[in-house]
């Protein structure tokens, strides 16, 4: 039952999904402003019309490099788009004869000559949606170098007023314009000029002293605007500037015209050299929207600039904190790093292949291997930040939410054929369709926004702008959803339990974060339109995992940006919206296929990170550490042995949860007792392990053998049959005797023991010995001797492990025994329990933050005839 829900769910979601592609294939159009124009010249042609145009005007064919893109009158066609409403407009646009041949949008075509360093175009031409010319502009530097001249414009404007126009005539006259219009030439070609010039006037009949009449201007202005788009508007000639600019002489024409009904009015001027050459044509519309940012405007990109920037110091604690807990998984945010720290550099490269010609033209080879490296450097800064942030949201998901990347658990370890996979990417269609569909509708609800059309071709930036387009809208929709969802919306999820909140913060942070890849104005529709996107595609991810969302997002994202493709016949984009329909259709198949045809999920393997099975290991450990120091803790004396007249006190603290030191008191009677310190090499386990074999033996032999170096040649000699090779124990052990307040003992290598006299005199005992494992038989006798130590009333004796003495401060420095020499001889008129109080104190004083390398052990015997009578 449950089952046949979700399938009617999935079902539902996936027709809304279908209606909504359709809805905004449907309505978009209406809405976008590239559809006031069809591209008539294709992109490929654009550049052979702008040549043939330059040579046609009769400047001389050079080694040129072009490049070409798409530029629209974006603030004239906002102007009126505000003015009137989108579909009016375009209405507009059809009904009036001015508006449609006005150049709204047009080719721009710029020739860089690769003979010379300067990053600087030498040519440019403009060229409306028909391959009609709408601008034009020559560098000085061409001119200087061509010294252009037209022919046929000279012939034009002079035949008609020159009897007897030959040839010759024309040679001269073209040679005297040409060497006028330098204001540098020198001046035996000036005095030329003059004369060629002189004798225009005389063949000419006229008494003027202009070399051009103004009719001859505008007739020459007239010779050109009638080879461009400008043809068929009807231009008002309004004045005319002679100049001396840039080392030319030239003349300036203006004219303008004016739709009434409109309000559009259009400015043009024309640069004309004296010998029949255009300088320069320019165009200005108007009314012209001007761009201005409101305070609220400036206030939400400087809280979303805010919002980044704590994101970003936050993320960066976060993954220190979790490398630190190792509870980081390093192989998705490796494969994520390693496929950003490609797709980032690979769309800068394709955008540096498109410009590779310029770049080798102008600056050689050094501005190829200087973008190179900077694309190298910028690919290793993406694939770590893409690492920190896969790294964190990885783990904050399995944490708080692991279902969330079930699906990506599977794709990640191949096993695409499953339902899971199949329904994911059929629910990710759907979702894609509807926020598409969403846009649609926003747009048709409110017909006062209006798509802002400063954007042009994709295919004007990249090299394979189809290919480019798929990694940057990847790479992009991952830096959206992963932070968004995975980091906040599942951090947020984890600390407060309420997982609704992840579509409202998601709503909040698409409207301040401007996540689509045109604007709509007014801004307040273009923020509550994100909003409700977010929202939207929040509330998709409390019910998908995270996989769907993030290919969900990939489709809507991918709608809009290939929308150029297809709103606009002969668009340069269309390959780019081809391309994206075929991954599409692809993988819409893949995932049908997959559904009919793979794996359930029950029957699919459960994906564990390392490092949580490395934590439950550590736990377990922990555990079995925890209950072998509890065990430990009971194999030393729960109580001490009270002798008459004798005050006892000991204690071990291990460095680690179980350690090697070892303290006894074996009770040999109402009057002895068997004293015992000992220190296996090592830590840890194993010499945990060795201590309780060491204490084992001494509790069996202790009553039986009374001579302690006898019983430590014994303890030696099983130690040594069931030791490891370089193992052994450094050991005090003697027997107490409270009734002669005497205490015989065997030094096997240990530390020397303390003897702090009532009176302050103090004395170190160091009978010879070696330690437990180091020899065997005779030579372990030979070497170790028996001592006896009469006791006094109010000695005080301290036997100790190296942990003591040898514990280091963050100075790298010891404490020595000359401090505990010090330090016992100060208190040595308090009880045992206390003076062992004030050694352990002091030594952690001494330590302060340092780590404690090496467990420490006490043993501390008081003569005090005031005790346990």
């Amino acid at each position: 039952m449950q089952q046949s829900k979700k399938l009617f769910r999935d079902v539902l979601i996936l027709l809304f999904g279908v209606a909504g592609i359709g809805w905004f294939f449907y309505s978009f159009p209406n809405h976008h402003p590239f559809t006031i124009s069809d591209v008539n010249v294709p992109k490929d042609r654009i550049i052979e019309k702008a040549d043939s145009v330059f040579q046609s005007w009769q400047y001389q064919s050079l080694d040129f490099y072009p490049s070409s893109e798409f530029n629209t009158s974006d603030e004239v066609i906002d102007s009126l788009q505000k003015k009137w409403g989108v579909r009016e407009f375009k209405h507009q646009i059809q009904e009036s004869r001015y508006l449609k041949n006005l150049p709204f949008m047009h080719w721009e075509v710029r020739e860089f000559n690769t003979e010379t360093e300067s990053n600087d175009y030498e040519v440019r031409i403009g060229l409306n949606t028909d391959g009609e010319v709408v601008n034009f502009l020559a560098s000085n530097e061409l001119i200087s170098r061509q010294r252009p001249f037209n022919r046929y414009a000279v012939r034009t404007i002079f035949q008609n007023q020159v009897e007897n126009y030959t040839r010759g005539v024309e040679d001269s006259l073209i040679t005297g314009l040409s060497d006028y219009q330098h204001l540098t030439t020198s001046s035996q070609s000036n005095s030329q000029a003059l004369v060629i010039i002189d004798r225009l006037r005389k063949l000419r009949g006229g008494q003027d002293e202009d070399v051009y009449t103004m009719n001859n201007i505008w007739n020459l202005a007239d010779f050109y605007l009638n080879r461009t788009a400008w043809k068929s508007l009807d231009l008002q000639r309004d004045s005319v500037e002679l100049l001396d600019e840039g080392g030319f002489r030239f003349a300036r024409a203006y004219l303008s015209a004016e739709d009434s009904a409109s309000g559009v009015k259009t400015n043009l001027s024309l640069d004309l050299l004296p010998a029949g050459s255009l300088k320069a044509m320019n165009f200005e519309l108007s009314p012209r929207i001007q761009p201005t940012e409101s305070n609220a405007d400036e206030a939400m990109d400087g809280i979303s600039l805010f919002i980044v920037l704590v994101f970003a110091l936050w993320l960066l604690f976060v993954f220190y904190l979790r490398i630190k807990a190792r509870a980081i998984d390093t192989k998705p945010a490796i494969i994520i790093a390693v496929l950003a720290g490609f797709l980032v550099p690979g769309f800068w490269i394709l955008q540096l292949i498109d410009e590779l010609g310029l770049a080798y033209g102008l600056n050689g080879g050094i501005s190829i291997f200087q973008n190179l490296m900077g694309m190298a450097i910028m690919g290793a800064i993406s694939a770590i930040g893409f690492f920190v942030i896969t790294a964190v949201s990885d783990s904050i998901t399995r944490q708080y939410w692991p279902e969330k990347l079930k699906t990506w658990d599977l794709v990640r370890r191949g096993l695409f054929v499953n339902k899971p996979v199949g329904w994911g990417i059929i629910n990710a269609f759907a979702i894609g369709g509807i926020l598409i569909g969403l846009v649609g509708v926003f747009l048709a609800v409110f017909p006062s926004s209006y798509i802002s059309s400063n954007t042009g071709f994709i295919s004007d930036e990249y090299f394979l702008p189809s290919l480019a387009n798929l990694m940057v809208t990847t790479c992009f929709v991952l830096l959206i959803v992963v932070p968004i969802y995975l980091i906040l919306g599942n951090q947020m999820k984890g600390l407060t339990g309420r997982s609704w909140m992840i579509p409202v913060i998601s709503a909040l942070l698409f409207a301040l974060i401007d996540v689509l890849p045109f604007n709509i104005e007014p801004d307040i529709i273009d923020r509550s339109m994100r909003a409700i996107l977010g929202f939207v595609l929040g509330y998709f991810y409390l019910r998908y995992d995270f996989l769907t969302i993030v290919f969900g997002a990939f489709v809507f994202v991918n709608f809009l940006t290939t929308s150029k493709g297809w709103v606009i016949s002969g668009s340069p984009d269309a390959n780019m919206f081809y391309l994206f329909v075929l991954v599409l259709i692809t993988f819409t198949c893949c995932g049908v296929y997959f559904v009919t045809k793979g794996t359930d999920r029950d029957e699919l393997p459960e994906y564990v990170p390392s490092y949580i099975e490395d934590q439950a290991k550590e736990q377990r450990l922990k555990q079995e550490l925890s209950i072998a120091r509890v065990v430990q803790q009971t194999f030393l004396p729960s109580k001490i042995h009270r002798l008459p007249g004798i005050d006892i006190a000991g204690i071990c603290i291990p460095a680690q949860e179980t350690g090697g030191d070892y303290y006894d008191m074996i009770s040999l009677g109402e009057q002895r007792t068997a004293l015992a310190i000992g220190d296996v090499s090592g830590k840890g386990i194993r010499a945990a392990f060795y201590m309780t074999f060491t204490k084992g033996v001494l509790h069996s032999l202790s009553a039986l053998i009374l001579s302690p170096v006898e019983l430590l040649n014994q303890l030696n000699r099983l130690f040594h049959e069931n030791a490891t090779r370089g193992t052994f124990i450094s050991m005090i052990y003697g027997i107490l005797e409270a009734d002669k307040r005497q205490f015989t003992f065997a030094r096997a290598g240990h530390n020397p023991m303390l003897v702090v006299r009532a009176n302050g005199d103090t004395e170190w005992l160091k009978p010879n010995g070696v330690g437990i494992g180091v020899a065997l038989g005779d030579m372990f006798i030979k070497n170790t001797v028996e001592a006896t130590l009469k006791l006094k009333e109010g000695d005080v004796v301290i036997m100790y492990t190296d942990g003591i003495t040898e514990m280091l401060n963050s100075g790298n420095h010891f404490y020595g025994e000359e401090r505990l020499e010090r330090l016992v001889k100060g208190v040595r008129k308090a009880s045992s329990e206390k003076i062992m109080e004030i050694i352990v104190d002091d030594v952690n004083e001494f330590k302060g933050v340092a780590k404690q390398h090496d467990d420490m052990t006490l043993l501390i015997i008081k003569a005090d005839a005031s005790v346990n009578q």
